[in-house]
């Protein structure tokens, strides 16, 4: 049963990096493999969530810059000394001209753009629902207040 989990877990780690496992592997090569899974893991400190997302922040930036075969890309990390090393291999289909750079480029800042204005808008309607209800409740402590001043008033008025 443990061994169909790491089997498993490699296989959805290799998939991370658009590698596939081999259909057959003895024994050694299994426990090879896992232990270079839980070692990279171990090192990096990186969940196969976080790896994921690291990749596809990386096929994001470099889209902007160059055709590429996505599915085909590979990440790996590799040791080197005492240091690990990112190792990116990008199968580039072609490079993007300046003009389709310059055009990708715009297109992301005006999409930034639309998003700061969005939290700026937000932004201010919580500002404004915030100073709305500070003053009903500003509201409701001076009716508070001049119910108790003439409840007070009452009370002397009373006494006389």
């Amino acid at each position: 049963m443990s061994e169909n989990i790491f089997t498993e877990l490699y296989n959805r780690v290799l998939s991370l990096f658009g590698q596939s496992a081999p259909k057959e592997e003895n024994a050694k090569d299994v426990a090879c493999n896992r232990l270079r899974v839980v070692l990279m893991q171990d090192r990096t400190n990186l969940t196969p969530e976080l790896l994921q997302r690291m990749r596809k922040e990386l096929v994001e930036l470099l889209s902007k810059y160059v055709e590429m075969d996505k599915e085909a890309l590979e990440l790996n990390f590799e040791q080197e000394g005492e240091q690990m090393a990112l190792m990116l291999s990008i199968p580039v289909v072609r490079a993007k001209d300046e003009a389709e750079i310059e055009e990708a480029l715009k297109a992301e800042d005006d999409s930034e753009e639309d998003e700061n204005l969005e939290e700026d808008e937000a932004s201010e309607e919580r500002e404004s629902e915030e100073e709305a209800s500070q003053s009903d409740e500003n509201a409701q402590e001076d009716e508070c207040n001049d119910a108790a001043d003439e409840s007070d008033s009452d009370t002397e008025q009373d006494k006389e």
